[in-house]
């Protein structure tokens, strides 16, 4: 079963990145597929107590890559300098532990031009990580949210739907991946 695993380097749970998170969950339910977020938040503040707490949240992020079917990365975009939590979280992380996962990046605010800058800053993790290609990308900048009154502020439907295309197309790439990858093994026999 297909599953997707979030890294969050928004620097509060509590802000439009969580409701996003939310809503990214409510279109992986409806599709029948297992989702999981981290976020680097929670990292930092390990980081910051103890080695042994800091390399269990490692090991325990470690693992979640490893079982996960897709990376979906969710960070600020900014003109300037790198997304420091989140590069801080993938930098501990081990060598190609992407390696043949799909990534996909949603950049929050920021305008949409930030989004190759946030690309740009993230690339070295990335390579390092054996993600050589972003297989989606998707900006959310104010204009992709709607605020009413008191309101929690949720995704416009134009938004939505562009989230859910391009989990869509990443779904596609993974079930054409495991089509592969069984038609190798029978023919193996």
């Amino acid at each position: 079963m297909a599953s997707f695993l979030a890294l969050s380097g928004s620097p509060t749970k509590f802000s439009k990145a969580g409701f996003l998170l939310r809503t990214v969950a409510s279109i992986l339910e409806q599709r029948a597929i297992q989702f999981r977020a981290i976020h680097a938040l929670d990292f930092s503040s390990a980081e910051d107590t103890d080695d042994d707490l800091t390399n269990q949240f490692v090991a325990k992020i470690a693992d979640e890559v490893q079982q996960a079917s897709a990376i979906l990365l969710l960070a600020p975009a900014r003109k300037e300098g790198v997304p420091a939590l989140l590069s801080t979280l993938l930098g501990r992380l081990a060598e190609d532990s992407f390696l043949g996962k799909p990534v996909f990046l949603l950049a929050t605010g920021g305008l949409p031009a930030h989004v190759a800058v946030l690309e740009r800053a993230l690339r070295h993790d990335l390579v390092r990580l054996g993600a050589r290609t972003i297989a989606a990308r998707v900006h959310l900048g104010t204009g992709g949210w709607i605020t009413i009154g008191n309101e929690l502020p949720r995704l416009s439907r134009g938004a939505e739907q562009e989230v859910a295309h391009a989990v869509d197309l990443i779904l596609r790439g993974i079930r054409l991946s495991e089509l592969r990858e069984h038609s190798l093994a029978l023919a193996a026999r």
